[in-house]
């Protein structure tokens, strides 16, 4: 399809309250993603042949030179730079390419040629290196047979379908307004691909190639979803592991409640915290996109229109009734994981309150004996005080005498040691008075 062109415009002045317009390029590629996935239609009968490989090894931009060498090898114009997708005529053989976010496909539609169907595959008209390469890296596979005869001892095909198939049962139905019958046995054939059968009942081309692109998205999208069971799996077993080990921890604790004890446990459920978070940021990105192919596959399965066709089972319904329980799957792992990761933090959370009520009396004690030694301080210290007053009324008392004793000695009439005793209970009251003064005037500055 081509691309959408637009034409240049004048950029508007920005307004106060308007939205900044988006740059040209931007504009032309969000439009251009209306028109990111043509239907590629031929008139009944064909045969198409879909593969899906996934990005690996090779990424997008491998398959997308092979295609500009697929191009270049039937003189076809090659694909624009980080284009995803493209159509091509590869002599009788027409092809679609698109490049999905972890995948790349390939649809490949050729007319009836008057092979038996499944005789030979649309595959089979691409070039040997080519073809060889698509199948080796092939993780999807289907062929489709689209067919117009019909047998009046079978209108439905339904026997023509086992046959085509190999298999003893076949699931379909009516699609699309009751104007298709499409038959499935959802078995892999020699070469690894699911067989359908789409017997034409007089659709429209367009609508042909609508009900075909939708029967490839929901073969595409259910193994798409699928990939994430094994990783469904991984994290149940892990987790199996993990939940007695966090139940040993906590069972351990209730018992040993100490130091020591705390210490190892808050090792381990740190080691189990880690082991869990590894877990649902490892399968995060799987689970999420298996939710969304099973939606599509869910969309897809309402848009064909199946009816009931006498006492066959749908085709959709085989279909969902196999995804249906590995999705239900992948919801409890990732839902167990989530609950397991709860228990964990709750755990780490009853560990840090237990360690920070250990610190509180840790603290407390510590603030007591604080306490104590303040108490013990002060007490000496006013044992010193006191101690203090009575060696400074003594020094006062002796200076005194030694001045009454001086003055006696220059004649003075004075007697020294009367004077010295009643001045002692004068000199002491003074000198305490003067110390209460100045340390409650150094109380009153701190």
């Amino acid at each position: 399809m081509p691309q959408v062109e637009i034409m240049d415009q004048p950029e508007m002045t920005a307004h106060p309250g308007y939205a900044t317009l988006t740059a040209p390029s931007d504009r032309i590629g969000l439009s251009n993603e209306w028109h990111a996935r043509p239907n590629i239609s031929l008139a009944a009968p064909f045969r198409c042949t879909h593969m899906i490989e996934l990005h690996g090894k090779r990424t997008a931009q491998d398959t997308h030179g092979e295609l500009g060498d697929l191009c270049a090898l039937y003189s076809q114009s090659p694909p624009a730079p980080g284009s995803r997708y493209h159509i091509l005529k590869a002599g009788s053989c027409l092809v679609k390419w698109e490049n999905h976010t972890e995948a790349t496909s390939h649809t490949l539609l050729v007319s009836g040629n008057g092979q038996p169907p499944f005789g030979e595959a649309a595959l089979d008209f691409l070039e040997s290196t080519q073809r060889g390469t698509l199948l080796e890296n092939m993780f999807v596979g289907v062929q489709v047979e689209v067919l117009q005869d019909q047998d009046p001892m079978d209108p439905h095909g339904y026997e023509l379908a086992k046959s085509l198939l190999g298999a003893p049962e076949v699931y379909g139905g009516w699609m699309a307004g009751s104007t298709a019958v499409v038959w499935s046995s959802f078995r892999l054939d020699a070469r690894g691909f699911i067989r359908l059968v789409i017997l034409d009942r007089g659709m429209e081309e367009e609508q042909l190639a609508r009900l075909l692109q939708r029967l490839l998205d929901m073969e595409s999208y259910r193994m798409l979803a699928m990939k994430a069971l094994p990783s469904a799996r991984e994290v149940m077993t892990a987790l199996q592991a993990l939940e007695p080990q966090l139940d040993a921890v906590m069972h351990g604790l209730a018992r040993h409640n100490d130091a020591a004890a705390r210490e190892i446990a808050l090792q381990q459920i740190t080691d189990i915290a880690a082991r869990v978070e590894q877990l649902a940021s490892a399968h995060a990105t799987r689970f999420g996109g298996a939710r969304a192919y099973a939606e599509i596959v869910e969309r897809r399965a309402e848009e064909v229109r199946e009816e009931i066709l006498d006492n066959h089972q749908r085709y959709t319904n085989f279909l969902q009734r196999a995804l249906a329980p590995a999705m239900r799957t992948c919801e409890a792992a990732e839902r167990r994981t989530q609950e397991v990761a709860q228990r964990v933090n709750r755990a780490a959370n009853l560990l840090t309150t237990m360690v920070d009520m250990e610190q509180t009396r840790q603290s407390n004690g510590i603030l007591e004996s604080m306490v104590d030694r303040a108490n013990t301080q002060l007490h000496l210290q006013q044992a010193i005080e006191g101690f203090s007053i009575f060696a400074i009324s003594y020094y006062a008392v002796g200076m005194i005498k030694y001045v009454l004793e001086a003055a006696k000695g220059l004649g003075v009439p004075v007697d020294s040691a009367i004077v010295s005793g009643v001045s002692a209970p004068i000199v002491f009251a003074l000198v305490y008075i003067s110390v209460r003064a100045v340390r409650k005037r150094l109380l009153i500055g701190q």
